[in-house]
């Protein structure tokens, strides 16, 4: 009974750590040379060396979450758990402003160690796991992550959850081989080796005995391998369990079973001698010896072994009621065995008194342990209250970007709305002016093309007027050879009548030569000049005949007075009378020449 008791509490008491992530060289050293300190079981200068350090003013906010958070396990070790309380409140202040989840993790450490001395095992399991959790994706702090493994391991130890106990303590055996932590791997082989007792004690099995003190035996083995690195409160646990294996287990005979326990206890006293472990833990020395001498019926023994347990334990100077309280009912039971009724009477007499302080030490303890817990109630009321009114102020940031977000998104559908309807009237007022362009051009080409029609239909009725002027020309050139040749064909006519051909072949002759020459002149005449005969009759102050558009048309085509006469079959004198009258027709004085005249 008093074994497994004494094994839960030297595994929470090895919980040290030695290698940190983001600390500088003087804080890691400071935790080392506090390892070792709690190796030799020295809490007092474990302490003072912490109160220095946390003094100094250049500490981090990380490196000071670490501090306090050891100074709070170690109040916790001593049942101060008020002062336990304090540091774990301070390493967790810190630890919000830390910037490394390591830093966080320590803090959930302590609080799972705190809350174990308290006997909350749900929030032992709550803390170590949100530490757990923060320690997932990193490997720069392999102690912790064994601490809160083990703690969990504690826990479901007392909840005998045996699959869960196996994992993590498996997980602890990973945790400190990988770190080199002889001390926690003893830690951690006593831990797999009472698992396999309970697992012994419910089903029987030789197998799960001989592992149970196979690992028993590795735990010492390493401490004669390494004594210097495992802390004697972990070796003196180490060598009771192999005495109590061989009290309680072993098939041997008797004195071979005392041999090989005595063989272990002696090493535990070596070390509680020395006072480098815990002096309650010779409890356990000497009860077991007593147990042996009960078996030989060496009351007497049994009985000096009980009493020399409570010397050693006064040696020490600190209060074990609860153990002292033990061994003295053990006392009144041999008293009576021995039928000594008056030292039974004794012995019974001062264990109701040890019961009675080790009341009123527990009621010490409970007050403790209400205060804490009402100031941790208090704290936790007060961050949900705090929570609350964050939560509440995120919901009210939350509104209030909602409605922000909602004017924006308004702001910017009325920008984008107008900025639509502007590029919209822009766009419509840019077609309009390009259907007005447009119609514009479309309206200058029409303009241009009805000028141009109306050019043409002025140009084709200049042609038509042009071939109008140019057929009366034809017909007036035609009309005045048609009057010449009839009155050629009379002069024929009349020389045909007086039978003679010579005047007549002369006649044609001559009537031939005008007549090419009258041809050629008359096309000289329309080609050069298309309007003559229209100018004519401008000119002229009197109407003209027929015959004097011919005489004029002969002038103008410079045939002299002979040719005149001849075509038309004149005197010469007729002809120059007939330009005389022409003059006056035209309203020519003498001095005008009329040849000039027509020219023009």
């Amino acid at each position: 009974m008093y074994l497994k008791n004494f094994f839960i509490l030297i595994s929470i008491l090895s919980l040290g750590s030695t290698i940190q992530a983001q600390l500088r060289p003087a804080i890691q050293q400071t935790l080392e040379s506090l390892e070792t300190l709690r190796i030799r079981n020295r809490p007092k200068e474990v302490l003072n060396i912490l109160e220095k350090s946390i003094e100094k003013k250049e500490n981090t906010a990380d490196e000071l979450a670490y501090l306090y958070a050891h100074q709070s396990l170690v109040y916790g070790n001593i049942d101060s758990l008020l002062l336990s309380k304090k540091s774990l409140d301070n390493s967790q202040r810190f630890a919000q402003e830390a910037k490394t989840e390591e830093a966080k993790a320590i803090a959930f450490r302590a609080e799972a160690a705190l809350n174990r001395q308290l006997g909350l095992s749900d929030e032992v399991a709550k803390s170590a796991l949100k530490g757990l959790q923060l320690l997932e994706k990193s490997d720069k702090d392999l102690p912790n992550k064994y601490a809160l493994n083990y703690l969990l391991y504690g826990v479901y130890s007392r909840w005998g959850d045996d699959g869960k106990m196996n994992h993590y303590i498996r997980k602890c055996e990973q945790y400190a081989l990988q770190d080199s932590n002889y001390n926690a791997l003893v830690n951690v082989n006593n831990g797999l080796s009472s698992m396999f007792q309970a697992r012994y004690e419910k089903q029987q099995q030789q197998a799960l005995l001989d592992s149970s003190f196979s690992y028993l035996q590795k735990s010492f083995d390493l401490h004669q391998q390494y004594p210097s690195d495992i802390s004697a409160n972990s070796f003196v646990i180490t060598c009771i369990n192999l005495a109590n294996f061989y009290f309680e287990f072993s098939k041997d005979p008797l004195p071979e079973r005392r041999k090989q326990a005595f063989h272990y206890l002696g090493f535990a006293e070596k070390e509680l001698k020395t006072n480098h472990a815990d002096a309650d833990y010779w409890v356990n020395v000497f009860g077991i010896k007593s147990g042996f001498a009960v078996q030989e019926n060496n009351l007497s023994l049994a009985e000096r072994y009980l009493l020399q347990c409570i010397s050693q334990i006064k040696q020490d100077g600190n209060n074990f009621y609860r153990s002292e309280y033990t061994v003295f009912k053990q006392l009144s039971d041999i008293a009576n065995k021995k039928n000594d009724l008056r030292a039974a009477l004794h012995y019974q007499t001062t264990a109701e008194q040890l019961l009675k302080n080790t009341f009123d030490q527990q009621q010490i303890f409970n007050a403790q342990k209400l205060e804490v817990q009402y100031e941790s109630e208090k704290k936790n009321q007060q961050l949900k209250l705090l929570s609350q009114q964050s939560e509440f102020r995120k919901k009210q940031n939350y509104l209030y970007g909602g409605i922000a977000l909602a004017l924006l998104a308004g702001l910017c559908f009325m920008f984008r709305s107008y900025h639509f309807k502007l590029r919209y009237s822009i766009e419509r007022e840019r077609k309009l002016q390009q259907e007005n362009e447009e119609t514009e051009k479309r309206a200058a080409i029409q303009l241009q093309l009805d000028q141009e029609e109306q050019a043409r239909l002025r140009a084709e009725q200049e042609l038509l007027e042009l071939k109008r002027k140019q057929l009366e020309k034809e017909a007036l050139v035609n009309s005045l050879m048609i009057e010449h040749k009839n009155e050629t064909l009379q002069q024929i006519k009349k020389q045909l009548s007086a039978d003679d051909a010579t005047p007549i072949k002369k006649l044609l002759k001559e009537e031939m030569l005008l007549s090419a020459d009258f041809e050629d002149i008359t096309k000289r005449i329309q080609q050069l000049h298309p309007d003559f005969f229209s100018q004519l009759s401008a000119k002229a102050i009197k109407k003209l005949t027929p015959l004097d558009l011919k005489y004029c048309a002969y002038l103008h085509l410079q045939m002299n007075t002979t040719q005149i006469a001849q075509v038309l079959h004149v005197e010469q004198h007729s002809v120059r009378m007939f330009k005389y009258r022409l003059k006056q027709k035209f309203g020519l004085d003498k001095d005008v020449d009329l040849e000039e005249f027509l020219r023009r």
